[in-house]
């Protein structure tokens, strides 16, 4: 068990390096040039990584075998990260995660109970009070920055 919450932990800190990489990137090269590129790599290290660890595949016809869902997991993953681009360049990157995470565990809740039939009322709760502190935080926030009363 804890191997798998310090490999969650490691995956989030990885994620938002990527994040802040991919946000300079678009900031230099543009959202679509700094998508491309970014999935150019990702598509040379896959390719790496396969030929590193032996697996033979002298052609790749074994693509054609591929059930066409599994092909939605890439398309899912652009426009992930390009929503991502747009939102954390209006946002900072705090809120843009936790925002991000938000959305994970709706969209996890919706799944399990329309698969599952069930719907656990302390999972709406926890994703609503994660929710509430985004506001919070965010009026906290605002209200440290800009003082209501004007200086006399």
């Amino acid at each position: 068990m804890v191997f798998f919450v310090v490999l969650a932990f490691v995956n989030g800190v990885v994620n938002i390096i990527n994040k802040m990489i991919n946000l300079q990137a678009k900031k230099a090269l543009g959202t679509a040039n700094g998508t491309l590129i970014n999935y150019i790599e990702g598509t040379v290290i896959s390719l790496v990584i396969v030929l590193a660890t032996g697996a033979s595949h002298d052609n790749f016809a074994f693509l054609a075998e591929v059930p066409p869902l599994y092909f939605f997991g890439g398309l899912f993953g652009l426009v992930s990260m390009v929503l991502v681009l747009a939102g954390m360049a209006r946002a900072r990157i705090s809120y843009s995660t936790v925002v991000v995470l938000i959305g994970q565990l709706g969209t996890g809740l919706v799944l399990d109970a329309v698969l599952t039939g069930t719907l656990k009322p302390l999972k709406v709760v926890g994703i609503l009070l994660v929710l509430a502190g985004v506001f919070w935080d965010k009026a906290v926030t605002e209200r440290t920055i800009t003082p209501s009363h004007p200086a006399a």
